[in-house]
């Protein structure tokens, strides 16, 4: 692990995949799921969210802190490849909670 973390390239590139994998698997296959009855398939997805949105939030911080120290061309495309993600992540997670406690029309 000590040879992994002082290779910036391989911390910030496996970063941004692992965003990535999370992300898709909270967005496609739990929407794939969300037209079942079963209270098992809704506790699941209620407690995968509650694991993967502080990941989520997390996780691409890490990989843009680790993407500064980068060198050559990639960095600029690891910068901001991590700051768009953040920043889709964040939005998403700001709106899913003012639907969920603030806006009376919500689901």
């Amino acid at each position: 692990m000590k040879r992994f973390f002082k290779q910036p390239l391989k911390v910030s590139f496996w970063s941004l995949i692992f965003t990535f994998v999370v992300l898709s698997v909270l967005l496609i296959d739990l929407e794939f799921f969300s037209n079942t009855d079963s209270d098992f398939v809704y506790t699941a997805s209620k407690v995968y969210i509650a694991i993967a949105l502080p990941v989520l939030i997390v996780n691409p911080l890490f990989g843009l802190i680790y993407s500064f120290f980068v060198e050559g061309y990639r960095k600029v495309i690891f910068i901001l490849l991590h700051f768009a993600s953040a920043g889709t992540i964040s939005i998403y997670a700001f709106l899913a909670f003012m639907f969920r406690y603030f806006v009376p029309f919500a689901p």
